[in-house]
């Protein structure tokens, strides 16, 4: 039977984790460090999440749970809105999870995030299936609405492209600022930087109807 002293280490655990892992990461955090932290006997980790790695996901799932609840992809636009409303602001959430709130800890567990994406471990698959992948399915089916004609392929391609224009300022934070400095992004420009964004993938969805038309009228 869970107790509520249960309950309370185990979020005391997952808060001192949060901290230990944004500072060392997954290799360098200990537990002996971690229980410390949260009041906790050195057992604790392997009882409540069985052992430190499931602990790590735990703590990068919350993560993307808090950053969805903040800046939810569709931003309170209804699926009934056009898609171009859609697609702007499932951008505007991505650019907006970028900039962060100002909290280190946070900054760090975005790059914990981008990490894991360039080279996941063993359990982040979990992670992204909850996560991650109804975000992609979210874009996926507002670059339906807009090329409702195109075929899987097509669509992928297309969602491909939006998040790849979306990650560049996360992926390239150290290095926009030394090559272009005024397109770094802030707070100040975010909404700049998503107008533009939007405004070339849709010339380009456009562009892929136009081709579409062409081929129908060729057949």
């Amino acid at each position: 039977m869970t107790t509520q002293t249960d309950i309370d280490t185990k979020k005391r655990l997952l808060q001192a984790g949060t901290v230990v892992f944004a500072r060392r990461g997954l290799e360098d955090a200990t537990v002996r460090e971690i229980c410390e932290r949260a009041s906790a006997n050195v057992a604790a980790i392997s009882y409540h999440y069985g052992g430190k790695d499931l602990l790590y996901i735990s703590v990068l799932q919350h993560y993307l749970e808090q950053q969805r609840q903040r800046n939810p992809p569709d931003l309170g636009v209804t699926q009934e809105s056009p898609p171009e409303m859609r697609l702007r602001a499932f951008v505007k959430s991505f650019l907006m999870q970028t900039v962060g709130d100002g909290d280190p800890v946070n900054e760090y567990l975005g790059k914990l995030i981008l990490r894991e994406l360039m080279l996941p471990s063993f359990y982040f698959e979990e992670v992204f299936e909850r996560q991650c992948r109804p975000v992609y399915e979210l874009l996926l089916t507002i670059l339906r609405q807009m090329l409702p004609e195109s075929d899987e392929v097509t669509i992928t391609r297309c969602a491909s492209s939006v998040i790849g224009q979306c990650v560049l300022f996360d992926f390239g934070r150290e290095a926009i600022p030394l090559l272009t400095p005024e397109l770094a992004l802030n707070a100040s420009n975010l909404d700049c930087v998503a107008d533009f964004i939007v405004q070339f993938s849709t010339r380009g969805v456009l562009g892929l109807k136009s081709e579409h038309k062409q081929c129908d009228n060729h057949e």
